[in-house]
């Protein structure tokens, strides 16, 4: 397989995170209902997704107030990534698979829904293990929307994404890379079934993120 980089999704495919996820969208559904917004109208969005929506729906009933909201939202939000990264480690094998793909000289991205607050208390050097990391605090649309992942391959000076990598445990890592026109990894570590990232289009499913290595240069 001829690649020029690899970009990594963060939480769970290179980090053990123990994120609630239940508990933090119903935090987010009691501010929602603060401001008079009704949760069950945004129950099909993720969590980043329903406070952008929420921001918008607030600001047209009175602007001062959807800012308020925002902040407010994202503080909680924030809250608890920083809790679970206090608990949070480094996957075995994922230092080491990430020098290896530096030495053969493959280009290393790493993208996240997490705050760089968080990430960095579980990583505080992942700067020096990849060419490219980009938290949404970096970004105003996260992935799935593309600009998460343009940016990075631009950062990168990647021109032909057929070239590159998206690895990730979740099917929307497997969505927007192939959006990109990327090869896609699905990693089985729970958060999807391998049903889930072979209908979502995953080229490869995989145990874990650390044999990427071997996949990529047949060892």
């Amino acid at each position: 397989m001829h690649l020029e980089a690899v970009i990594f999704d963060y939480d769970g495919t290179l980090v053990h995170l123990n994120i609630d996820f239940s508990v933090m969208r119903r935090g987010v559904e009691e501010c929602l209902a603060d401001y008079g917004i009704e949760p069950a109208a945004l129950k099909e969005l993720y969590i980043l997704e329903m406070i952008e929506e929420a921001r918008r729906l607030i600001s047209e009933q009175n602007p001062s107030e959807g800012p308020s909201f925002y902040h407010k939202a994202h503080e909680l939000v924030t809250e608890h990534e920083v809790r679970a990264a206090k608990k949070g480690k480094i996957l075995p094998g994922v230092i080491n698979m990430l020098k290896l793909l530096e030495k053969r000289g493959i280009k290393v991205g790493i993208i996240t829904r997490n705050c760089n607050k968080a990430v960095k208390i579980v990583f505080p050097n992942i700067e020096s293990f990849c060419d490219v990391f980009i938290p949404r605090d970096y970004v105003t649309r996260v992935k799935p929307h593309p600009d998460h992942l343009a940016l990075t391959l631009k950062k990168m000076a990647i021109d032909n994404p057929a070239y590159c990598l998206m690895v990730g445990d979740h099917v929307l890592d497997i969505e927007v890379g192939k959006h990109m026109g990327m090869k896609t990894a699905g990693v089985l570590t729970g958060k999807a079934t391998w049903q889930d990232l072979k209908e979502a289009g995953a080229d490869f499913i995989l145990d874990d993120a650390t044999v990427i290595p071997g996949r990529i240069f047949k060892e």
